[in-house]
């Protein structure tokens, strides 16, 4: 039991006014997650009443919610879960439930059934979608069921405009006018250099550090920076490289450094649940990810941070760096991703340029308070 209200699926006393229910598959610490926590506590904090779901643990941003969230545990069972669903319907009822917001594909599934054994109370349904590209074959079939989930929502919505078109075309997904964009925004109070002591140090110094954060997943590509690093050290330059995450991929890229001879220069971190220190180390934010991504949070957070970005070109990349802060190359194209860089590393005036204008644009473009105005008129609506 944390300090906010936690269920575990059961019954909850009725609201006296309608509710905002977020339903994510976990509380492992991910960009969607954390986006849906940091949503549910900025409308909790404006008086709404908000729930959060979860389908099933791990729960590491439980402690994170606003008191006034409830949070309720499905108690998922299995690859689908007939009582977790049901437990979301009781859900819906209970709290009298306006708008269902699903943070992703497999949430989705649940909240449309749920809807449908909800069909006498009005709801509306939001499926956020936050991959543009597929890492497997497997994903990929998946789509002949989550096609059918997304045409049955009442709004769906795209982290990017690139993917809005190319998920419309490629899948009917319905009318245009329920087919919205929401980008991205990182609190750039709270993601600011300045407010911010660093972890500690790396790197000697006068070495350049690369950086990422994300799940070491195949798709991140996390082997690439392990490779740039390598190859910009044979072309003279003094580089290293801080990754912070963990996962499936950690052996892997733990033998590539070993392979590569730069475990001196290449350090894992593990996860982190603040990763601010370990942004204020980095020179340079790289992502080097070859399918998923679609509007990264975790550049967006580094831009907010002043690191200039150099990422490749997937999803809504092109179009989050389209006002500056940074440049995108090929996805996979380790010699190309070495050519930007090594102006960058060379030059520690137009790295600065660059960071500086990354912030503005964090600012000015994808703050918090933007992306939550934009949430409440397009993805809640005038329910509640």
């Amino acid at each position: 039991m944390n300090a906010n209200r936690r269920e575990e699926g059961s019954a909850l006393a009725a609201p006296h006014n309608r509710s905002v229910l977020f339903l994510v598959n976990a509380l492992n610490v991910g960009g969607s997650e954390r986006k849906s926590v940091r949503l549910a506590n900025a409308l909790a904090a404006t008086g709404r009443r908000v729930a959060l779901a979860y389908l099933s643990p791990p729960e590491a941003l439980l402690s994170q919610l606003h008191p006034a969230v409830v949070a309720v545990n499905l108690r998922r069972r299995g690859k689908f879960s007939i009582p977790a669903l049901r437990r979301l319907a009781d859900l819906v009822r209970e709290r009298d439930i306006a708008s269902l917001v699903a943070m992703n594909l497999y949430a989705g599934l649940y909240a449309v059934l749920a809807a449908r054994l909800c069909r006498n109370q009005p709801l509306r349904v939001a499926v956020s979608v936050n991959t543009t590209e597929f890492a497997s074959a497997k994903e990929r079939r998946q789509m002949l069921i989550y096609r059918r989930v997304l045409r049955r929502a009442d709004v769906v919505a795209f982290g990017a405009e690139s993917q809005r078109q190319l998920w419309s075309s490629r899948y009917g997904l319905g009318p245009p006018e329920k087919l919205v964009v929401l980008y991205n925004g990182v609190d750039t109070a709270e993601f600011s250099r300045g407010s911010v002591t660093p972890a500690a140090a790396v790197a000697p110094p006068g070495r350049v550090l690369l950086g990422t954060v994300g799940a070491l997943r195949v798709e991140k590509a996390h082997v690439d920076l392990v490779r740039a690093v390598h190859e910009l050290t044979a072309r003279g330059m003094d580089v290293g490289a801080l990754i912070v995450g963990d996962g499936a991929e950690r052996k892997r890229i733990e033998d590539e450094i070993r392979r590569f001879g730069v475990g001196d220069r290449v350090h894992l971190v593990g996860e982190a649940q603040d990763v601010r220190p370990y942004l204020a180390l980095m020179d340079i934010f790289v992502l080097p990810s070859v399918a998923v991504e679609t509007f990264s949070n975790a550049a967006l957070e580094a831009m907010a941070m002043s690191c200039p970005v150099v990422a490749a070109r997937v999803g809504g990349m092109d179009e989050m760096l389209q006002f500056g802060g940074g440049v995108t190359y090929p996805p996979g194209d380790v010699q190309a991703l070495c050519d930007l860089l090594m102006p960058l590393i060379a030059e520690a005036g137009t790295r600065r340029r660059l960071g500086e204008r990354a912030r503005q644009v964090a600012v000015e473009r994808f703050s918090f308070d933007r992306m939550l105005t934009e949430f409440g008129e397009r993805i809640v609506g005038a329910a509640g």
